[in-house]
């Protein structure tokens, strides 16, 4: 299975059967370090064409699918769903830790495929998982996550075989622990022969990010 960074949360999976899914995309002129729209300046979106967007919540950094191409489903979270060779269900978290006075809700999705098993975390901020979510989200082989002061304890709890950190991660000396290693590459493809026997954690190079019109 290929996995592409393009930016933020922003990925694209391509399974071994060819089945492509564009994960959380953002604002077309979005950059992470600017202030909201409409006062950016540029890069381009995702365009490329997908069969299936995936959307861990509303917000216009997660959910921007203009740019998108090709005739694609999109799947907002929700009950289980199943797509081609690909199956998927979401959990419902807090964006951060102030509830309904916050930003209000994130869903993780976790998808089946390959033989593996892989969770987007969205937006999540929460301090830890809850029981009933753990329960819900079950066995992870990859993580794709943002980078906070929740991330440790949401490792821990988890236990993946990869971790790739995203949407405003910066190296700092939890990640340092894990031993990180910068790639530079956009672009991996695990499957589950290839995936490592103990914990990996692997910077990506977003193929999107630093550009500038």
């Amino acid at each position: 299975m290929k996995f592409k960074w393009y930016d933020t949360a922003c990925w694209k999976f391509t399974t071994s059967k060819g089945t492509r899914i564009v994960t959380d995309p953002f604002f077309a002129n979005y950059i992470p370090e600017g202030p909201p729209p409409p006062f950016m300046g540029g890069r381009k979106g995702v365009d490329e064409e997908t069969d299936l967007v995936t959307i861990t919540h509303p917000h216009f950094d997660h959910s921007y699918v203009p740019d998108v191409k090709g005739i694609f489903q999109v799947y907002m979270c929700g009950g289980p769903f199943e797509f081609r060779d690909v199956k998927i269900h979401s959990v419902r978290t807090w964006h951060d830790n102030y509830g309904d006075y916050g930003r209000m809700i994130n869903s993780v999705i976790v998808y089946e495929a390959d033989g593996m098993r892989i969770i987007h975390m969205g937006d999540y901020g929460q301090d830890f998982f809850y029981d009933e979510q753990l329960e819900q989200i079950g066995k992870i082989d990859i993580m794709f996550t943002p980078w906070g002061g929740w991330t440790k304890a949401t490792v821990d709890q988890l236990k993946p075989k990869l971790i790739f950190p995203m949407h405003h991660a910066h190296p700092d000396d939890y990640m340092r622990s894990l031993h990180y290693t910068q790639l530079d590459t956009s672009e991996v493809e695990y499957m589950p022969a290839t995936l490592p026997k103990e914990m990996k954690c692997f910077m990506l190079k977003g193929c999107r990010a630093g550009e500038a019109t």
